[in-house]
């Protein structure tokens, strides 16, 4: 089902999620994009080796897959600081009219509550 992918940042947004969003890039499979939450802000956002505002700019020229959410993930590293608020951001991609194949939600209950590597 194809769902509008702003629609699923609010929703994280709106419920005060903490868990880790991973999002298949369409034409790169190896290599989700990430978001990491915290209380329903986004608080880090990585793509590869890329970081930040740079992974939302990568954002608008690539089509987006399925999506998963780990409910209860916590952030691997600091927040990022210089990552605009997350009513912003979503407000931005909102006009992007960017799509996700799928979305689902799963509660994630490992070690310290962290992904695996591999994730």
């Amino acid at each position: 089902m194809v769902t509008r992918f702003a629609d699923v940042l609010q929703k994280l947004h709106e419920k005060r999620k903490t868990g880790a969003l991973f999002v298949a890039v369409v034409q790169s499979r190896d290599c989700p994009v990430r978001f990491w939450f915290e209380n329903g802000e986004i608080c880090l956002l990585t793509y590869g080796p890329l970081r930040g505002k740079e992974c939302m700019e990568l954002i608008e020229g690539y089509d987006l897959g399925k999506a998963i959410f780990y409910e209860g993930v916590k952030t691997p590293v600091n927040a990022d600081p210089r990552l605009p608020l997350t009513s912003g951001f979503i407000s931005d991609l909102r006009k992007t009219g960017k799509t996700i194949e799928s979305f689902q939600i799963t509660a994630y209950a490992g070690r310290n509550s962290h992904l695996p590597a591999a994730a």
